[in-house]
């Protein structure tokens, strides 16, 4: 993972090639990429964790378990940025429980719209990186972080002019620009890190043009 630059975070692993979002094939692409990091959606259903976006009785015609994803980041000794996102309301123990059971060795952050889920992980856990996910910081991510639950303030890219809204420490990953324009603007005003559906395209631009 390169630390004097822009992060790249895989946005559900690469799927541009076809292979379903958040599935191992997909992360699997990414880490062959070189991606810096890679961002997981992860629920709870029927007592398992598994790797979906969408909170709906569909399921794709198939659905990895954060256990298989876990495994396929040891097994292939990836060490750049595990960015763990929790869809819903319930299952933040259990998240925690399971990936400390795995012993990646890897950076985590957890991070969730819901704050009774980061509220949840800082007290199991009093040093892991938690980030809020929000369209654009508010009061609520400036207690959060003022009171020490979250390190990051994860925001949508399209709201990037209230970056001066945030606390000033907080670190932010934004999500999910694909453009070229917008991501060499990022790049630019040297962001902590994007999480894109397009690995290679910022690959390029951010390798390109911030020598």
């Amino acid at each position: 993972m390169q630390m004097n630059k822009p992060l790249i975070i895989a946005h559900r692993g690469d799927h541009t090639a076809g292979q379903l979002e958040n599935s191992l094939p997909a992360f699997a692409s990414a880490i062959q990429l070189g991606a810096d990091g890679l961002e997981v959606d992860v629920q709870l259903h029927e007592g398992r964790l598994i790797l979906k976006h969408n909170i709906d009785a569909h399921m794709p015609p198939v659905v990895d378990d954060f256990a298989s994803f876990l495994a396929l980041v040891k097994e292939t000794n990836y060490h750049g940025l595990l960015l763990i996102e929790l869809k819903g309301k319930h299952g933040a123990a259990q998240l925690y429980r399971e990936l400390q059971a795995a012993q990646v060795d890897a950076p985590v952050m957890l991070q969730s719209f819901q704050v009774n889920a980061l509220e949840t992980w800082r007290r199991l856990d009093k040093t892991i990186p938690l980030g809020l996910l929000q369209h654009r910081p508010n009061r609520l991510s400036r207690q959060l972080f003022q009171s020490g639950v979250i390190q990051n303030n994860n925001l949508d890219y399209r709201y990037v002019p209230f970056i001066f809204a945030r606390a000033r420490e907080v670190v932010t990953y934004w999500w999910t620009p694909t453009k070229a324009w917008v991501l060499k603007m990022m790049f630019m005003t040297r962001v902590a890190g994007v999480i894109t559906d397009d690995v290679r395209l910022a690959q390029q631009i951010r390798d390109r043009d911030g020598k």
